[in-house]
C-alpha cells in the first residue's frame, strides 16, 4: 500500500521534478500509448475504405452478370422465339432456291440466308467478349485488392516490427500489442482469402477462353460461304446452258440443304456450350459473392 502510494505521489509530480528514469518510462509509455492509438485509427479507417471499395466491387460485378443475362435473353428472344417458325423460314428459302428460274433470285434468296448466318455469329462474338472482359474486369479488381492488403500488410509488420524494437526492454507483452497481432493475424487471412478469389477468377477465364476457342471453330461457315457462291455459279452456269438443269440443280439443293442443317446443328451446340458457360460463370460469381460477404 505504502509502495502504491509513493508511485501515485511520483506520477503527480510535475514532468521536471520526476527522476530522469522515472521521466523517460513514463514518456515511453505515452509514446506507445499514442502509436497504438493511431494504428488503431488508421486500421479502422483502412477497414471501412477497404469495405467500401468491396461493395463497390460486389455492385459492379452484379451489374456486369445483370448485363450478361440480359444479353443472354435478348439472344434466346432473336434465335428462339420459335424454333420451328425459323426452320420454316430457311425451308421457305430454299424452297425458293428451288423454285428459282434466274440466277438474280438464286442470289437474293442466298444472301439473306448467309446474312443471317453472319448476324447469329456476330451476335455470339460480342456477347461472349462482353462476358470475357467482365470476367477479366472482375479478375483485375481481385488482384488489385490483393496487392493492396499485401502492401497495407507489410506497413502494419514494419509499424509492429519498429513498436517492438522501441519497446523490447519490457518483459512481457500488454493487451495491446495483442490486439495489434490479431488485426495483423485478420489482415493477413483478407489476403488470403483475396488470393482465392483471384484463382477462382483465373478458372472461370480459363473456361471462357476454351469456350471462345470452341467459337473460333464455327469458321468453318467461311467455307460454306464459299461452296455456296461456287452453288450459285453453278447454278447460274447451268441456267445459261440449260442442259441438265435439273439434275445439277437436284444435287446442290441437296448439299446445300445438308450443310445447312450442319450449320444449325453446330449453332445449337454453340448455344448449348454458351449457356453452360453462363451457368458456370454465375456459379462462380456466387462463390465470390459469398467470399466477399464472408470478408
Amino acid at each position: 500500500m505504502q509502495s502504491s502510494s509513493c508511485e501515485l505521489q511520483i506520477l503527480e509530480q510535475k514532468p521536471e521534478t520526476l527522476p530522469e528514469q522515472t521521466r523517460t518510462e513514463v514518456q515511453m509509455e505515452d509514446w506507445s500509448k499514442a502509436l497504438v492509438e493511431e494504428v488503431y485509427l488508421a486500421q479502422r479507417e483502412r477497414d471501412e475504405a477497404m469495405m467500401s471499395r468491396v461493395q463497390l466491387a460486389n455492385e459492379e460485378r452484379d451489374e456486369a452478370i445483370a448485363r450478361a443475362k440480359q444479353m443472354e435473353m435478348s439472344l434466346k428472344v432473336l434465335e428462339n422465339i420459335n424454333p420451328e417458325e425459323n426452320d420454316m423460314t430457311l425451308q421457305e428459302l430454299l424452297n425458293r432456291i428451288n423454285n428459282a428460274d434466274t440466277g438474280i433470285a438464286i442470289e437474293e434468296n442466298g444472301a439473306v440466308i448467309v446474312d443471317r448466318i453472319y448476324k447469329t455469329k456476330a451476335r455470339k462474338k460480342r456477347i461472349t467478349a462482353e462476358e470475357m472482359n467482365a470476367v477479366i474486369e472482375e479478375r483485375d479488381a481481385a488482384l488489385s485488392q490483393c496487392k493492396r492488403l499485401e502492401q497495407e500488410l507489410h506497413h502494419l509488420k514494419e509499424q509492429n516490427q519498429t513498436s517492438a524494437n522501441n519497446m523490447r526492454h519490457q518483459t512481457a507483452e500488454n493487451n495491446q500489442e495483442r490486439a495489434l497481432k490479431a488485426k495483423l493475424l485478420a489482415m493477413q487471412e483478407a489476403r488470403e482469402t483475396a488470393v482465392q478469389q483471384y484463382k477462382t477468377l483465373e478458372e472461370e477465364i480459363q473456361t471462357l477462353r476454351v469456350y471462345y476457342s470452341l467459337h473460333k471453330s464455327l469458321s468453318q461457315e467461311e467455307n460454306l460461304k464459299d461452296q455456296f457462291n461456287h452453288t450459285l455459279s453453278t447454278y447460274e452456269e447451268a441456267l445459261k446452258n440449260r442442259e441438265n438443269i435439273v439434275s445439277i440443280t437436284q444435287q446442290q439443293n441437296e448439299e446445300l440443304a445438308t450443310q445447312l442443317q450442319q450449320a444449325l446443328a453446330d449453332r445449337a451446340n454453340m448455344e448449348l456450350e454458351l449457356r453452360r458457360a453462363v451457368e458456370a460463370s454465375q456459379a462462380a460469381s456466387d462463390k465470390v459473392q459469398k467470399s466477399s460477404v464472408t470478408l
